[in-house]
């Protein structure tokens, strides 16, 4: 059974800490290797495979203890609000399991994805959580073998993205990327078909053709507002979607994730 205590004071080190973890960007969180994760929903589906370090929560203590965490803290509504906000108040109101906040440590990138891959995503510059808790989120339902994300990707582990993707990620292996060189020498180790989302790609029709001699593929995903870095752009095989002239594009996101099922479909297909 978890410890359960109760913390009354936003000046409780706990708390500041929490607030840090919560504001902080990835710099600040990296050192200790820690997430914070929102709402009593996420909190119970990931706590289903996971033991959080803590969990804070205004709820009772025969609620709280449900929870699967080294330490339940009971705490405050008011000292909750102030750590998920600061002292702005919420514009909308809040669900009492809102107010529910996990402190765990962060998944670790994997040294190598195995059993070899046959379908990763990689992320290229994404800066908006919902676009890659979108992708993410596509990605865990359609089966997909693992993540590559590049260096300057907004956190796939802050509370936003968490909250994005509902955290259903959270066991999707992932590792990350410096350097275009590196993603694709990750692809050729796999014998993977780098694929990248652009406008004036090939067809999905024409795409089989090309990998016959591939195992698998990886689609690149851009930033919204760049796309694809270049260098990364000139060594993958460009697929885009037939979309009416009514419509100049998708953002990454939706354009990402009907791929990432398009190219699921094609593979499937053509190994049949």
């Amino acid at each position: 059974m978890s410890g359960i205590y109760d913390i009354l004071s936003i000046r409780n080190p706990g708390i500041k800490e929490l607030f840090r973890l919560r504001v902080g960007r990835r710099r600040a969180r990296m050192p200790k290797g820690q997430c914070v994760v929102r709402g009593r929903q996420i909190v119970q589906a990931i706590s289903e495979h996971f033991k959080f370090d803590k969990v804070f929560t205004h709820e009772s203590r025969d609620a709280a203890s449900f929870y699967n965490a080294d330490k339940v803290l009971r705490t405050p509504k008011a000292v909750l609000q102030h750590v998920l906000f600061g002292p702005k108040a919420p514009s909308q109101t809040l669900d009492d399991g809102d107010l529910v906040i996990g402190q765990i440590k962060q998944p670790e990138a994997t040294e190598e994805f195995e059993p070899s891959p046959r379908c990763l995503l990689a992320v290229d510059k994404i800066k908006h959580p919902e676009n890659m808790g979108l992708l993410l989120s596509t990605a865990v339902a359609l089966k997909f073998d693992g993540v590559v994300f590049s260096t300057e990707c907004v956190d796939p582990f802050c509370y936003k993205v968490l909250e994005a993707s509902q955290a259903v990620a959270w066991t999707l292996p992932y590792r990350s990327f410096a350097t275009p060189q590196q993603l694709v020498e990750l692809c050729d180790r796999h014998q993977l078909l780098l694929c990248a989302a652009h406008k004036d790609g090939k067809a999905l029709s024409e795409v089989s053709q090309l990998s016959s001699s591939r195992r698998g593929f990886c689609l690149v995903v851009g930033n919204e507002a760049d796309g694809i870095q270049k260098e990364l752009l000139s060594r993958c095989t460009q697929v885009a979607l037939p979309m009416s002239e009514l419509v100049e594009s998708l953002n990454a996101g939706v354009a990402g994730g009907i791929l990432l099922h398009a190219l699921s479909c094609t593979w499937v297909q053509q190994r049949k």
